[in-house]
């Protein structure tokens, strides 16, 4: 499916998937015509480079059934672990709606993606990356994926590589598609049309205009529809993420911890309200609220754009060109009901419940807790954490848009082709709340009058007092701005004895503009269970660059590129990166490549300017600090939020400080210094036969002050996997990044606790990746029954290792394993098997990805939990025997796979690891396109 491009000679020598899956006549006619490659300013006839670089053609990504662009890179094999998708996104305060891609493991940040050669602006609400969820997948022509990082042509900010989307050109006619997706299950539908409209002859007519549209409606899925996802509560993985912030309420007893009237060890744990909120066990003593029952795991959302591209013919082969494309996305996250406790409220604040209240239990009190909460004879208001179940679910809506305008020229004067260009692109959004959100300079007020009733179904007053703290509006509004001045030349500037001499110059000028504004009401951190509080992001800044590229023959077998970018930052000065490499064609069967060279990458300015805004752990921890209090003779088994040996008769369960989700810091680092690596490739291609193709190249990247964003749940996570009861220290690395207070009402006598943990960007050090691509195209003798292609692409991570800051040598790798960024797959493959027939045309798909050491713990033994390999099915059908019209049918994830089990945290989604899997399950598709 994945095509490599091809080697041309007159010997018929067709290298990569094109001659597995095109025609020798139109082969020979692109022969004909020097044509610029993604990797290179130079343009040739020869289109196999000394550079890897991957075609994903027209066809091929129809036959992946994919319907957006993000859908389909998940399929590209070199595409690897620490992206993000749109479903990963849920309750993603930073950047809600973004979907990006992430070459060689190496983060979405490090893969530079294009259109047409030029850059698009960074989301809006990440301000280091490319939405993949922005561009229309029905206007891309191809794509050209550059595996080898550090371009000097487009950015030496590129180390992981380069995702050139080619949109359609010269396109005449029209085609219009409808397509149908549906899950087995419920949730996950969507529908989406296009329409492609081309007018003028660019060789005729001296000009074409080319018009495309295209709408998309995704139905949301939720938790509960799908079993593998439908609960915070998995003993199996050792996954227990319930909330104590519960509906009933409980209580919060002095000295005593957590209690509720609905559930404990008086009545056996009847009262609670399953399966949203229950007890654990038949003695619980509190209601322990189920928030992954009641969200979406797949936001729901629609998206519009509008491709417009029209070029005119000049005289002398020159050519004008504009573009203009306007994409705008919505998206709807539902999340848990609002938590409202001291455990949430910004400042630590309880939500309290007077004893004029109504609702007050004072039955239940007299029984059970009289010498706590009525001393002397007089009852105490309670101190309440609640779950606002009534005021719905909190929902977000994001509104994305991403807008470029680009005017070109380009052609030829004399020997010389040139290109110039001027491109504004701006990618603007705006995060509303529109439901289940409280503010809590309303909430505890509207508590302390005693309307609201936090144990049971509210009456018309309590109804309206809830309600009347609830907050609509939008909250944050965000804007990148990109605008890029360019201009090149290449030629041929002399003859050598084993052919021409070309070479390459261009130079470029670009401003990036950062603005991202929390409205005040996140300014001050009044949202209980929002984002925290947040602060303005508003930041700027100018590079210049200059390159060259030579392409020297050294014999009629070996060619060697040179090429050289200078950049110039406003803010951190200038930088030099050369890249060198060779083209070796040994015979008409083999070819080896190779390259060296040098990155350097800025960290974006949300990583240095962001201020520091307050939120809170994705899953819920024990404060080991706070369940050590007391131990200081180090008794085996001590826990007071557990009891055990040496501990309570009976567990505390302190709300603020057991199973809860911690405070969490989090900031830009201007003290942030810039990114480099060096890169090498090596790799071959080998073709037997004209119906044989086999690449396989070696890569490695070495970064030198990484920059990195380890989540905070990876911090607390390690810090309590490295935690000494017996001196109550952690030997964590990230000891640094967990702050302590002393609170007097922690234990019987108070005591050290976790404050909050800090999590920001950082230089970490170095970081050492290495792998394997392989790619193989085999087209079969024709058979009566048709003729069949095998296609079999396979990424292979050997190695990813860091050496922090101070040690002496690199680490032990993690491939394999979820570490900082999520998991790191040390093995993705995709294997097609392609029939054709007359009109028909079918595809069979494999895709398969490894196992990996899961982020925490295995349950009981505490031992490292695994999550298994995983693969899915998926299964197209054509027909083309009606004129014009092009029928399709597919099945993705024919054998209804589900997830691979998974205990990681840093998703709301519990059961899986949202950024490494397809919650749909088996999935039916059809499509209709037609073309006049």
């Amino acid at each position: 499916m994945f095509k490599k491009t091809k080697v041309c000679s007159g010997l018929m020598l067709a290298f990569g998937g094109t001659l597995a899956l095109g025609s020798l006549p139109a082969f020979a006619q692109q022969q004909l015509q020097k044509v610029e490659i993604t990797g290179s300013s130079i343009k040739r006839i020869d289109t196999e480079t000394a550079l890897p670089v991957t075609v994903i053609k027209r066809e091929d990504i129809e036959r992946t059934g994919a319907t957006t662009v993000a859908d389909l890179l998940e399929k590209v094999t070199s595409n690897n672990g620490a992206g993000y998708n749109v479903a990963a996104a849920l309750g993603d305060a930073a950047r809600p709606g973004f979907s990006g891609a992430s070459l060689r493991a190496l983060g979405s940040n490090n893969t530079l993606v294009l259109m047409n050669g030029r850059r698009l602006s960074v989301y809006a609400f990440d301000g280091g990356a490319v939405s993949l969820n922005d561009i229309p997948l029905d206007a891309i022509e191809r794509i050209e994926i550059l595996r080898d990082g550090a371009s000097s042509t487009y950015g030496t900010d590129a180390i992981a590589g380069v995702i050139n989307l080619i949109t359609r050109k010269d396109f005449k006619g029209g085609v219009v598609q409808a397509n149908y997706t549906r899950p087995v299950k419920t949730g996950g539908t969507s529908k989406d049309v296009a329409a492609t409209l081309g007018l003028g002859d660019l060789t005729a007519d001296k000009f074409n205009v080319m018009l495309n549209l295209s709408h998309l409606d995704l139905e949301a899925i939720k938790a509960a529809d799908r079993k593998f996802a439908s609960t915070a509560f998995r003993p199996d993985l050792g996954v227990n993420r319930l909330s104590s912030n519960a509906f009933p309420a409980n209580i919060s007893v002095p000295g005593v911890g957590l209690r509720s009237p609905g559930a404990n060890a008086y009545n056996g744990g009847a009262g609670c309200a399953p399966p949203k909120s229950f007890g654990t066990s038949a003695g619980d003593t509190r209601c322990r609220f189920d928030y992954a029952s009641v969200i979406d795991i797949v936001p729901e959302s629609t998206r519009n754009s509008l491709f417009l591209r029209g070029v005119a013919l000049l005289p002398g082969d020159n050519q004008v060109a504009a573009e203009f494309a306007h994409a705008k996305n919505k998206y709807v996250f539902r999340i848990s009901p609002t938590p409202a406790s001291e455990a949430t409220t910004f400042a630590g604040d309880p939500l309290v419940l007077p004893i004029t209240s109504p609702f007050y239990p004072k039955a239940w009190v007299d029984a059970n807790f009289a010498a706590q909460l009525k001393p002397g004879g007089v009852y105490q208001p309670l101190n309440i954490y609640y779950r606002g179940l009534e005021a719905g679910p909190r929902t977000n809506q994001v509104d994305s848009t991403q807008q470029r305008l680009v005017l070109s020229a380009d052609g030829r004067i004399g020997s010389w082709d040139y290109g110039v260009g001027l491109m504004n692109a701006t990618s603007k959004a705006t995060e509303s709340y529109i439901d289940g959100y409280l503010l809590e300079s309303k909430l505890l007020p509207a508590f302390a009058t005693g309307l609201i009733n936090p144990f049971g179904a509210n009456d018309a007053a309590g109804l309206a007092a809830l309600n009347a703290t609830r907050f609509v509006g939008d909250t944050r509004i965000a804007k990148s701005t990109l605008t890029i001045g360019d201009a090149k030349v290449s030629g041929e500037v002399m003859q050598l004895p084993a052919g021409a001499l070309a070479i390459a110059l261009g130079l470029e000028g670009r401003k990036e503009k950062y603005d991202d504004n929390p409205l005040p009401v996140l300014n001050t951190g009044d949202i209980i269970g929002g984002a925290g509080s947040q602060l303005p992001v508003v930041s700027a800044r100018t590079i210049k660059a200059v390159f060259a590229e030579a392409s020297i023959p050294v014999t009629k077998e070996i060619e060697i590129p040179l090429s050289i970018r200078f950049d110039k930052y406003s803010d951190f000065g200038n930088t030099t990166n050369p890249k060198a490499a060779i083209r070796w064609k040994l015979s008409n069967s083999l070819l080896l490549r190779g390259s060296v060279g040098t990155g350097f990458r800025a960290p974006t300015l949300p990583d240095l300017f962001a201020p520091q805004t307050q939120t809170n752990t994705g899953g819920a921890y024990n404060d080991p600090l706070y369940d050590n209090i007391g131990n200081a003779g180090g008794a085996a088994g001590y826990s007071l939020c557990d009891g055990g040996a040496g501990g309570p008769a009976t567990p505390i369960f302190s709300g603020k400080y057991c199973n809860a989700q911690l405070t969490v810091k989090q900031s830009g680092n201007s003290g942030l210094t810039p990114e480099k690596s060096r890169q090498f490739t090596v790799g071959m291609v080998f073709e037997p036969t004209k119906d044989i193709s086999v690449t396989a190249d070696f890569f490695q990247i070495t970064q030198r002050d990484l920059i990195g964003f380890v989540t905070a749940d990876t911090r607390l996570v390690d810090y309590v996997n490295n935690f000494n009861p017996a001196t109550n220290t952690s030997t964590s690395q990230y000891s640094t990044d967990v702050f302590t207070k002393f609170d007097p009402a922690a234990g019987a006598a108070g005591g050290t606790v976790i404050d909050f943990i800090r999590a920001r960007f950082e230089n970490l050090g170095q970081q050492r990746t290495s792998g394997v691509d392989v790619s193989m195209k085999f087209r079969l003798p024709p058979t009566e029954v048709g003729n069949f292609r095998v296609n079999w692409d396979l990424a292979y991570i050997i190695s990813q290792k860091v050496k922090d800051v101070g040690a002496a040598d690199f680490g032990p790798s993690f491939v394999g394993e979820y570490a900082r960024n999520g998991a790191t797959l040390r093995l993705k493959h995709r294997a097609e098997l392609l029939w054709e027939r007359g009109g028909w045309e079918a595809t069979g798909a494999m895709n398969w990805q490894s196992g990996y050491v899961d982020q925490n713990p295995a349950p009981v033994t505490g031992g490292k939990a695994r999550v298994r390999a995983h693969e899915t099915f998926d299964t197209t059908i054509s027909y083309t025997g009606i004129k014009n019209l092009k029928l399709k049918f597919g099945i993705l994830n024919l054998l209804d796979l589900d997830p691979a089990r998974s205990n990681q945290n840093d998703y709301f989604q519990v059961g899986y690891d949202a950024a490494n899997s397809d919650p749909r399950g088996r999935t039916f598709s059809f499509g209709a396109q037609y073309k006049f």
